[in-house]
């Protein structure tokens, strides 16, 4: 079904990803979702045999990801980037270390179900910044945050993605994030 809308973007620090077991932070809501880029980077190789292609494998890569919003907070920047926030200034230091995170959100799709998804493991880090001045007319510019994201340990899982039936929106999609089959 074709996509029509985005909205709703949230993460959830991940604390812990091990053969026990995976444990996520309460998510929080960043406002404002403007797109999602999700670019997974598969590796594919053909076997030929018999002076044919015989087999074909395949492994998934990373998957990068690129998040564009109206706005992201101090608070969600050095969250989401392992910086700190004093009052109303972010300092970012070299030795900063963005932490694990799974991020959320829904796709609204043309035939009134909505699809949702969640990227359970991935680091952000620090983006570009294009900044100009104002001209004749104003342009709006929003700031964007680029990841990385991985299979977790613990299942090998990497995203986990939903569609409402006949409009009916799941309503726990935020409430956490669980683990594949739970």
């Amino acid at each position: 079904m074709a996509q029509i809308g985005l909205k709703n973007l949230y993460y959830a620090p991940l604390s812990k990803d091990d053969s026990t077991g995976v444990t996520y932070g309460t998510p929080v809501k960043i406002a404002g979702l403007i797109s999602v880029n999700i670019s997974p980077s598969n590796s594919t190789s053909t076997l030929h045999a018999d002076d044919i292609p015989f087999a074909v494998a395949s492994t998934l890569g990373e998957v990068s990801v690129t998040v564009e919003a109206a706005d992201i907070s101090l608070q969600a920047q050095a969250a989401l980037l392992g910086h700190t926030v004093s009052g109303n200034k972010m300092v970012c230091k070299g030795s900063d270390q963005a932490p694990y995170v799974a991020i959320l959100f829904e796709s609204d799709k043309h035939d009134g179900t909505t699809r949702y998804v969640k990227l359970l493991k991935g680091k952000f880090h620090d983006s570009n910044e294009d900044l100009q001045t104002k001209g004749d007319s104003v342009e709006y510019q929003t700031p964007s945050i680029e990841g990385t994201f991985v299979c977790r340990e613990y299942d090998g899982a990497w995203k986990e993605t939903a569609d409402s039936a006949s409009g009916t929106p799941i309503t726990d999609w935020y409430d956490s994030v669980e683990s594949a089959g739970e």
